[in-house]
């Protein structure tokens, strides 16, 4: 939006009556908080972060059968 064209906008505000303003600031603030809440990001969960890892097991079974391969190329 031009600058010119907030103007207009603003000087058209200026003539509202009090209860008109009220709606408008209302109706404002209800389209600010659609606006952000559309472009908040929320962080990822904790589960989300660890599980995304390199070594992420779904057992623990798994994570032994890591360790242990692991331990094997160390002796090599």
């Amino acid at each position: 939006m031009s600058v010119s064209e907030l103007e207009a906008i603003l000087a058209r505000a200026e003539r509202l009556s009090p209860d008109e303003l009220a709606q408008l600031i209302k109706r404002a603030n209800e389209l600010s908080e659609k606006s952000q809440s559309s472009t908040v990001q929320r962080p990822p969960s904790y589960q989300a972060l660890f599980a995304s890892g390199r070594g992420a097991f779904a057992t623990s079974q798994e994570a032994d059968e890591f360790v242990r391969q692991e331990r094997d190329a160390w002796e090599e």
